[in-house]
């Protein structure tokens, strides 16, 4: 009896009865309508989204254990979707932070250290976006990433390291392609004529 119970458990252990719950009540809503009404309902079921932040349609949220707890996103921030949110460990956003649609944020990996299985047991690691940042559709950022404050990550891109402050990455693996403060640097001190 005690095996039953332990596979029934581990069926179960995933379903997540209040966020289906809740995913009910917010597909009757189409996306890009009622965004404030949609953002209230994730904040009255416990979800950690501040002031003057929006989300744009219904978050594809998966993880297990206490996922609400996973997931901050800081004031004046836009959420569109779809998006997916892999809440297996912290995903934080900071604020004025912008997200693109079909974003994937995924802090599942898997051990690789053994040549017979590489993919091997399971590892979680948080991501962080940092204030000021714009994520571009179809953008997808892997475990352990930090995208630091004011750095942009560009559509299509597959972020894969940490990405420094004030830049544009983009690629498959993201690589930067821009520096702003290198910009800034180069206009406030242009080239002598020659």
């Amino acid at each position: 009896m005690g095996k039953l119970v332990k596979i029934i458990l581990e069926e179960f252990g995933g379903v997540q009865f209040r966020l289906r719950f809740m995913n009910l009540i917010l597909r009757l809503a189409p996306r890009f309508s009622f965004n404030r009404v949609r953002t209230r309902v994730y904040q009255v079921f416990g979800w950690n989204i501040g002031k003057r932040s929006i989300v744009m349609g219904t978050m594809d949220i998966a993880g297990s254990g206490a996922i609400r707890d996973n997931l901050q996103i800081g004031e004046e921030c836009q959420i569109t979707s779809p998006i997916y949110l892999d809440l297996n460990a912290k995903i934080s956003v900071g604020n004025r932070v912008a997200i693109g649609h079909h974003v994937s944020l995924i802090t599942t990996t898997h051990d690789t250290s053994n040549p017979l299985r590489r993919c091997g047991k399971l590892e979680f690691h948080p991501i962080r976006i940092e204030d000021g940042c714009w994520i571009g559709a179809g953008a997808t950022i892997l475990a352990g990433v930090t995208v630091s404050s004011g750095s942009v990550v560009a559509a299509g891109a597959l972020v894969t390291r940490d990405v420094p402050p004030n830049v544009i990455v983009g690629g498959v693996p993201a690589k930067v392609i821009r520096n702003f403060s290198l910009d800034r640097l180069l206009e406030a001190n242009p080239k002598p004529c020659e």
